[in-house]
């Protein structure tokens, strides 16, 4: 993919977070707990980036926060590029990240997925999670839609739901499985073990 050649993984993350939510600053605790590096990791993307006056940091009280540096003369082409490559995900991670511990894997699918959607076309969104409601997701996504500017479709499953389904072998919830994914919160391992946990309770 055009983001692993141009960006190493962390970069990613960080860029995804920084260039995306551009008007607002970061420390170095938000950015660790928004982006999952470690504390050198960050530190060390951050320092790369200051040097190269891609961002700048100003103290605010007792924290030192981050942002992007609009006046650099390739701004508006570096927020374009992670916007395009790999914002979106980043974008989602962020606007979800307070149902984190609810959720137990969020992804994207169909079109987005593929790349084969046009700019105009709605993200296709899964979840599945417990103790949380379409009313807490609906109002967690439209900062997210406003900064991609792009409509999210959300699917909502509880895991009993989701695996009750999966047993059921309903048509909708196979194809998803079987089609590529961009994985926003967990990982397919963790989808496969939600997975395993439904033919498990089949066989019971």
């Amino acid at each position: 993919m055009i983001a692993s050649a141009l960006f190493t993984p962390a970069q990613q993350k960080l860029l995804g977070l920084l260039f995306v939510r551009v008007n607002e600053g970061f420390h170095l605790n938000e950015i660790m707990r928004l982006t999952g590096l470690g504390s050198a990791s960050a530190q060390r993307e951050l320092k790369r980036l200051h040097e190269a006056g891609l961002i700048v940091s100003e103290r605010i009280g007792n924290v030192r926060q981050f942002r992007p540096n609009k006046q650099n003369l390739v701004y508006e082409e570096l927020t374009s590029i992670v916007k395009k490559t790999f914002g979106l995900v980043s974008v989602l991670n962020s606007a979800l990240a307070p149902m984190r511990k609810s959720l137990n894997v969020a992804f994207v699918y169909g079109k987005t997925a593929k790349e084969q959607e046009a700019s105009s076309d709605a993200i296709e969104l899964l979840l599945i999670g417990e103790n949380t409601t379409y009313g807490e997701l609906l109002s967690r996504l439209p900062v997210a839609e406003r900064l991609l500017r792009r409509k999210i479709n959300p699917n909502l499953y509880s895991l009993p739901d989701f695996q009750r389904r999966l047993r059921e072998k309903q048509g909708f919830i196979l194809n998803v499985l079987n089609e590529r994914k961009i994985f926003v919160l967990g990982d397919e391992t963790d989808l496969d073990d939600i997975v395993k946990g439904a033919a498990d309770g089949e066989a019971l």
